[in-house]
């Protein structure tokens, strides 16, 4: 893909050619245009998918909360935003780019076990997750004009193959 700026340069270069063929040769059409290219922009953050069929624990208050996940279940990806006809584009191009373990569905069956100490007073909660990422996009498209110009964006929550047990506490 090229640069707005070099577009432009290699733009005017086939108008001069233009140009000076139109005072050589006599009459020609003139015509410059930059080539039409869609292109996406991509940023990511941690995010954790949940597994359907898998419960939230929660225990307490105080104590200790554990669980041993022998369930079976599906970690999915997720449209928060934007149209999901990109998805396709949009896992291809962050499996190169920003993760290479993205997928878009985990399905586990593996038994696991976890235990963490609760906070006096505190709830604590566990879910079984997928340890994820969140995929912030924008679609391009470069204009004939040398022109760039948004013409989509959003967000999909993509699984991984990395999963695990989220603690977290509560008050109630």
């Amino acid at each position: 893909m090229l640069r707005p700026t070099v577009r432009r340069v290699l733009a005017t270069m086939a108008a001069t050619s233009t140009l000076l063929s139109l005072m050589v040769f006599g009459s020609a059409t003139a015509s410059a245009a930059c080539p039409s290219d869609i292109r996406y922009s991509l940023t990511s953050s941690a995010v954790r998918v949940p597994f359907s069929g898998v419960p939230i624990f929660k225990n307490g208050p105080g104590g200790h909360v554990s669980a041993t996940r022998s369930y079976s279940g599906t970690a999915t990806y997720q449209v928060t935003a934007g149209a999901e006809s990109e998805v396709g584009a949009i896992f291809a191009k962050a499996k190169v780019s920003i993760s290479a373990s993205l997928t878009k569905s985990n399905t586990t069956g593996t038994t696991i076990t976890y235990s963490h100490n609760i906070g006096a007073g505190k709830y604590g909660h566990l879910q079984y997750v997928s340890w994820g990422k969140k995929v912030n996009w924008k679609k391009y498209q470069d204009t004939p004009q040398c022109t760039t110009k948004q013409i989509g964006s959003g967000s999909i929550n993509f699984p991984t193959t990395e999963e695990g047990w989220y603690f977290w506490q509560t008050s109630s």
